[in-house]
């Protein structure tokens, strides 16, 4: 029987806290969740941890579900977790913008914080998930595949921001190591030296711009659920994706060329360690607590918190003036300055945590807000002329209350009514139907999965896309002077 050809495309969502796969079919423009089990669907097992164990012996572990790590009974001597952000910030550090991180111990006398340990150890935990999606895809899709010579190649997500920075060219060449590297013909390495061994020969021979993997924006690939749809509306749009440590943000233009080709013109990219885990971490570095209650706070008692933190936010509010300077912390109009004197004091514990939860919302607030008026400093025409701003949310903080409150209220908190912005529109991405499969995993779980479903597009089928270092800010529009009318004072250009 003659052998046919398939192309498949894996989407993989490298996130901060999990990582994400989608697999595409592009000959039918079909794409299925990747769960990474055989039997019942979990949308625990599809998270895989973005983390890396180094045992005492040298053995590496990543690429594991989250019930193999739970089942894992040897001693780490090191736990790697942030790996992505830890890879960016090798570049985002010259240039001044990156993240803040806990530097990792030595491992036998060998610095994991360089640049090639680094390197290495993103490449390992890459290619153990690049092998475990294809493993999936050919003991669960056997009709699929049989008789087929299949032409396997990946995207990886990159957020917005790092696009425009030299850390675009780092990820590319770490996926393309890690492709190589799941590739071999030998069995993927057990022990940190050996890993060290068989990429630095895979660096002497690697030809990148031959190997079928490409870097793009994860924020282009988390709409493209929307800008792939024949019914989406061109316009302005927001996006928030927030996920366990970072919350990514971008603004966008979408429009189609005369050829009804979809377009999209990134105006902003914002990346803050922002995200469900990385506050939680950030809350209880201030106080003494447990990081799992107030991520529970923030993900399940989102309601009850958000009532406590009015009640605090309106009666600091009445009790400390406002004077010039001062920032707005939310929408009750409560100042930072008023917090950080309440937290001089001896509070309790819980108003002590609710205080830190308002700063939280602070710094989403000025996230929110930068990449709105980005926006509007490169598209002024567009916010004069509109009647609402559409944000979608994303990511798996997207279901917590906490955020999308926060995130809404930024209107309000960062007075954007007298800034000329139109009112927020905030709404869910759609669901792609028709070329989605979720592999039985609930479709209301697709924020999870938006961007490896994006990613797993190829870029032949995606909308073009150009980024924010094409957009100048635009120069506001100098203010034409008032003539007087007749029977008022002339004088002042008042209207008494």
């Amino acid at each position: 029987m003659a052998t046919a050809t398939l192309d498949l495309n894996l989407g993989i969502d490298f996130g901060t806290q999990f990582t994400k796969v989608c697999v595409r079919d592009t000959g039918i423009d079909q794409s299925w969740v990747v769960t990474f089990t055989n039997g019942s669907p979990s949308l625990n097992e599809a998270l895989i941890p973005t983390k890396l164990g180094i045992c005492s012996d040298g053995t590496l572990l990543t690429g594991l579900t989250q019930s193999e790590w739970q089942r894992q009974t040897q001693s780490m001597s090191v736990v790697i977790d942030y790996i992505k952000m830890r890879l960016a910030n090798i570049d985002l550090r010259e240039e001044g913008n990156q993240y803040p991180s806990d530097l990792l111990p030595k491992f036998q006398e060998i610095d994991l914080n360089n640049t090639e340990n680094l390197e290495n150890l993103c490449t390992y935990h890459l290619s153990s998930v690049i092998l475990k999606a294809k493993q999936w895809v050919y003991k669960n899709n056997a009709d699929l595949v049989k008789n087929q010579k299949i032409n396997w190649s990946a995207n990886i997500g990159v957020p917005v921001k790092y696009i425009d920075s030299r850390a675009i060219e780092r990820f590319q060449k770490v996926l393309c190591l890690a492709w190589l590297l799941s590739e071999s013909d030998e069995p993927l390495p057990l022990y940190f030296q050996e890993l060290q061994e068989r990429i630095k020969q895979l660096r002497q021979n690697i030809s990148y711009g031959k190997i079928p993997c490409f870097a793009i924006p994860e924020i282009a690939a988390g709409v493209y659920s929307y800008t792939v749809s024949r019914q989406a509306e061109p316009g302005l749009y927001i996006f928030f994706d927030i996920g366990s440590g970072t919350i990514e943000g971008a603004s966008f233009q979408f429009w189609r060329d005369n050829n009804e080709m979809p377009k999209v013109d990134f105006y902003s990219g914002e990346v803050e360690a922002l995200g469900v885990n990385a506050l939680a971490k950030w809350v209880n570095n201030q106080l003494s607590g447990s990081k799992v209650e107030i991520e529970n706070d923030i993900t399940q008692n989102s309601q009850k918190i958000l009532k406590e933190i009015q009640a605090i936010s309106e009666n600091l509010a009445n009790s400390y003036s406002t004077i010039q300077g001062d920032f707005i912390a939310n929408q009750f109009k409560v100042t930072e300055r008023a917090i950080e004197k309440t937290l001089q004091s001896n509070v309790p514990h819980q108003t002590e945590k609710l205080l830190h939860l308002i700063l939280g919302q602070s710094s989403i607030h000025n996230q929110v807000a930068k990449v709105i008026m980005t926006s509007k400093e490169k598209n002024r025409e567009y916010f004069q002329r509109s009647s609402s701003l559409t944000i979608f949310l994303g990511g798996g903080g997207r279901e917590s209350e906490y955020y999308q409150d926060t995130i809404q209220s930024t209107y309000s908190a960062c007075n954007h009514h007298h800034a000329d912005v139109p009112l927020y529109q905030v709404e869910e991405l759609p669901f792609p139907k028709g070329n989605l499969d979720m592999s039985g995993i609930e479709n209301r779980y697709f924020h999870r999965f938006a961007v490896a479903y994006g990613l797993s597009i190829p870029e032949a089928e995606a909308p073009e896309v150009r980024l924010p270092s094409r957009f100048p800010h635009q120069p506001p529009q100098p203010v034409q002077p008032i003539t007087p009318e007749i029977g008022r004072y002339p004088d002042d250009h008042s209207s008494m």
